[in-house]
């Protein structure tokens, strides 16, 4: 069986073991059960291991690094590569499947169509020269393989297809006998939906979470559905409330349920990269820049997943603190060893980095690199010293998956600088992490362009306000719209936009004979005609985990008059503390009394603060070697610049390990120069004689 989507894949296995389980079967034979892109890859390993003259297949992966790099050497400033490539990775997989020419007139009307189809041609010879094959590529050849034996003809359903484009029409046709289609029927969805207003998308979740687990408990054997828009965007608030609502004990206590036994499921996950563990491997690969943001340094210095974090955190914080004074915008891993000297479990960690950092080159292949990524990890002992859960356990398996495919893109791709290796792995990584749930879970959240093909026994529609839904459809704006029209695109024309769009608003509504709906704002017109406004479901009428703590009592008491202050020890602060006091009682409580200072801010350049400090410092030195009036009267001008310039560069330190730093530090000793002479001028002027008895001593 071959779906369109991997979620048809995922339902059609997951009901296939529910009917095998009906059947009281203990075990069987996994069925052959794919979505599109994966159907394709298995026809094509099997022509592979029959003749190894078929071409190489790229992985999705491959295919949009080649394009980048493409799109890169003919537009090496442009803003986005990566999100051009995407583009024009659907792009090429629009014109195979529809059969769109590409060539002509229409690609020369406007810049970025013409732009692309420079790009395709490059695309195109580079596979040809290379002997590679992208999965638009499969469908062409697949016919051919057949009629040569390369594949056989096996017994194949085409499922869940609303439409067929044409590469795959001609692929099914290739089968004869053996290709069998079953299409999504149209749904006619009858005006049974109740619809309720609310304030906003959080408070529509909310009702929707507290309607499935009224139905939930009442009819635990129902299949319930709550279909969410742009549900990737929104995934980490929806986890959040349906938690509040079905796990209310434990989102108060603070102890999160297990993911895997959810009752509820949800079809996405925030991205492998927002995941700490994930994000803290990512901020470690920065130990490999000779510069390192000072925020970044901070947080690599306080990471829980760097060996020995748990018995030094407190030192490691406060080596934060320390690296922050330095009020730089940037700093090296020496800095960032000086600062935490006190931290004992750290100097071997760095020397672990010293004896890595010199494997780092200029430009190497990203197979090298994904080596070098994982040495690096090893030698700060990520993940840390504490056991991991089962869904740390699977995020170290996704990195070290991530860091495999980094390194396939060596096939496709040259050598390339350390930040580019680290794009291609941040873009990898933005792939879904663990999900909530699993398929077997009673609750189904899905997003709402998914409904096609899905049925429930009862559903939640969400986000129906004219705002949100329907979802706008996307045209490939590198193809000509002129072609995508010729060639019966869907949605390249006004009409055909609309009908999807009616279709996907029918689909949503007849996803189960009892729907209700929310919206917030006003309601969609396209879901007017399905929805009653009066009514009245059921409602778990639970507390959620804030309504659980009951109000502390308050003691009320009429005190205009304070006692009277009875100093015990000198008062600090002056006026400070009562301005602090008056502005924010606490704030002056932590300052005065328990000393806590916020950490300093960096600074681009010298401050105010800084130059004053080398004036000063600049100063003391020059009336130490002058000493008085007269002196300074009797010293040549020669004399008096040399005296100057040992004061300032005395004064102002150099820092080699930034460029930056250096270029700023000549501009200011040349700036105080100029400042302390023109001083010295109005000083050698005074007409009354002095002498300079003491300097200001450090205590």
């Amino acid at each position: 069986m071959v779906t369109p989507t991997r979620l048809m894949a995922s339902v059609a296995l997951q009901q296939y073991t529910k009917e095998r389980l009906d059947h009281q079967l203990e075990s069987w034979e996994r069925p052959a059960i794919y979505h599109l892109d994966a159907w394709l890859s298995s026809v094509w390993n099997e022509a592979r291991y029959t003749s190894p003259d078929v071409p190489v297949l790229l992985s999705l992966w491959q295919e949009q690094a080649l394009w980048q790099n493409i799109i890169e050497q003919q537009h090496a400033h442009l803003f986005d590569a990566a999100g051009t490539a995407r583009l024009a990775m659907q792009a090429a997989r629009l014109i195979a499947d529809w059969h769109i020419p590409a060539d002509g007139e229409a690609w020369t009307e406007h810049d970025d169509a013409r732009q692309f189809q420079e790009w395709y041609k490059l695309f195109r010879r580079r596979c040809r020269d290379e002997g590679w094959i992208v999965r638009a590529d499969v469908l062409r050849l697949l016919p051919k393989w057949m009629d040569s034996g390369l594949c056989g003809r096996k017994v194949t359903v085409f499922a869940g297809f609303q439409s067929l484009t044409p590469a795959l029409e001609r692929v099914i046709q290739a089968f004869g006998l053996f290709g069998a289609i079953e299409r999504i029927p149209e749904r006619r969805a009858q005006k049974t939906a109740l619809g309720f207003a609310c304030d906003d998308f959080a408070q529509e979740l909310e009702r929707a979470a507290r309607w499935a687990r009224s139905v939930f408990e009442d009819h635990p054997d129902l299949s319930i559905g709550i279909f969410v828009p742009e549900l990737r965007a929104s995934d980490r608030l929806v986890e959040r409330v349906f938690d509040t609502v079905f796990y209310p004990a434990a989102a108060r206590n603070g102890t999160p349920p297990d993911r895997e036994t959810s009752v509820f499921h949800i079809d996405g996950s925030v991205p492998l990269s927002e995941y700490p563990l994930i994000s803290s491997a990512l901020l470690l690969l920065e130990l490999l820049r000779p510069r390192i943001a000072i925020a970044d340094a901070g947080a690599i210095l306080r990471s829980p997943f760097i060996a020995g974090a748990a018995a030094d955190c407190s030192q490691r914080a406060l080596a934060d603190v320390e690296l922050r004074k330095r009020r730089d915008l940037d700093v090296s891993l020496r800095d960032i060893e000086f600062a935490s000297r006190e931290c004992g479990s750290l100097a071997s960690v760095w020397a672990r980095v010293r004896a890595v950092l010199p494997k780092a080159a200029q430009r190497s292949e990203l197979a090298g690199w994904s080596i070098l990524f994982q040495d690096l990890l090893r030698a700060v002992g990520w993940s840390g010293e504490a056991e991991l859960n089962n869904e740390e356990q699977q995020l170290v398996e996704a990195w070290n998956e991530a860091i495999s495919k980094l390194a396939s893109l060596g096939f496709v791709s040259p050598p390339v600088s350390c930040s580019i290796a680290v794009g291609h792995l941040r873009r990898l990584l933005s792939a879904p992490g663990p999900s909530r749930g699993t398929w077997a879970s009673p609750i189904q959240i899905l997003d709402s362009s998914d409904a096609a093909g899905i049925e429930f026994d009862r559903a939640c529609i969400t986000g129906i306000g004219s705002e949100t839904w329907p979802r706008e459809s996307s045209r490939n704006p590198l193809v000509p719209l002129k072609l995508q029209r010729g060639c019966g695109v869907h949605g390249s024309s006004p009409q055909e936009a609309r009908g999807h769009r009616e279709r996907m608003t029918a689909a949503i509504f007849g996803a189960a004979p009892l729907a209700v709906a929310t919206y917030s704002g006003s309601l969609s017109p396209l879901a007017e005609r399905f929805i009653e406004r009066n009514g009245e479901v059921s409602q778990w009428s639970g507390r959620l985990p804030w309504d659980s703590f009951s109000a502390a009592p308050l003691d009320e008491r009429s005190d205009g008059i304070a006692p009277p202050y009875e100093a015990e020890e000198p008062a600090r602060g002056g006026t400070a503390i009562v301005k602090a006091q008056s502005q924010c009682p606490f704030r002056a409580f932590a300052e005065f009394r328990l000393h806590a200072q916020r950490p300093e801010d960096a600074c681009f350049g010298f401050d105010a603060r800084d130059r004053g400090g080398f004036l000063h410092k600049a100063l003391q030195y020059v009336w130490n070697r002058l000493e008085s009036q007269d002196r300074l009267c009797a010293t040549e001008a020669t004399e008096l610049r040399e005296i100057v310039h040992n004061a300032v560069l005395e004064a102002v330190k150099d820092d080699v390990s930034s460029p930056f730093h250096e270029l700023i530090t000549v501009t200011e000793r040349e700036r105080l120069a100029e400042l302390i002479l023109d001083w010295l001028q109005i000083e050698r002027a005074r007409k009354q004689p002095f002498v300079v008895e003491t300097l200001e001593q450090e205590r």
